[in-house]
């Protein structure tokens, strides 16, 4: 249960007749609720997770196109110079196809959602492929084309990695105009005092404070991450939580 997955709360398919929600039977019962993945919502299946938090800025900005062009020089050059003095086996990917990034980041580019699905990308599908490659081209080559190799790949790691800097900063900012979008949404339900509160510690209360969650699990991932959340078990029980979830699920359409 989260700020858009309400179910629980707001669905009517539980008891004898199917007329309560979960919240209610728990309640009527005496029956605890442990309420889990409290922060990453999924508005839709369509876009993903939506991370109920605040997002620092890091890193400067950066000229998306100019870094592409060059990425994609030393890509060529790979290409031309380094490339043709690999062998291939026949199988898998054709050493002129392992440093394809600016063309495939490009692509990718419009397609990012937000931080969470641009660090599922990074994690999942750029940095092992680039660390398996590295490795093996490190360890195969030697002589000559391992000095050729390496010279280049000095050039090249610093240029790829500002543009995937490049690339995080914009997903963040995606994020943060959907996190301020939920926040002024929020706000106006809040005491005065908390409205300048995080992001994460406003949707931890809300579901802490509504009838019927006994207990909201949250990952604690780091100190800071454990501190900004624990802040709220000393705050008194926020009243009218159902509006607030009523009016997040209203603008879900806008907001996701």
């Amino acid at each position: 249960m989260n700020l858009y997955e309400t179910g629980a709360l707001v669905t009517p398919n539980t008891g004898m007749d199917l007329r309560e929600t979960v919240l209610e039977v728990a309640q009527r019962e005496g029956i605890a609720v442990l309420v889990n993945r409290p922060l990453n919502a999924m508005p839709t299946k369509k876009n993903g997770v939506l991370r109920l938090a605040d997002f620092p800025i890091e890193g400067d900005a950066v000229d998306f196109d100019r870094q592409c062009r060059m990425v994609g020089v030393l890509e060529d050059e790979y290409r031309k110079a380094i490339a043709p003095a690999l062998q291939h086996s026949g199988q898998g990917m054709a050493p002129a196809d392992f440093f394809t990034w600016a063309g495939e980041l490009a692509r990718v580019r419009p397609q990012i959602q937000g931080l969470e699905h641009w660090e599922q990308i990074e994690h999942q599908m750029i940095a092992p492929h680039v660390n398996q490659v590295m490795q093996a081209l490190s360890r195969h080559l030697t002589g000559t084309a391992a000095e050729q190799w390496e010279a280049w790949r000095d050039r090249y790691m610093p240029q790829l990695l500002t543009l995937l800097g490049g690339l995080r900063r914009e997903a963040t900012e995606r994020s943060r105009a959907k996190t301020a979008a939920v926040a002024a949404i929020i706000d106006p339900f809040l005491p005065e005092p908390k409205r300048k509160e995080s992001l994460s510690r406003k949707a931890l209360w809300v579901l802490a404070s509504t009838p019927g969650v006994t207990c909201v699990l949250n990952g604690m991932r780091s100190p800071t991450y454990a501190e900004d959340s624990l802040a709220v078990m000393g705050w008194e029980p926020l009243k009218g939580t159902k509006q607030i979830f009523e009016a997040i699920v209203g603008q879900k359409s806008s907001l996701s």
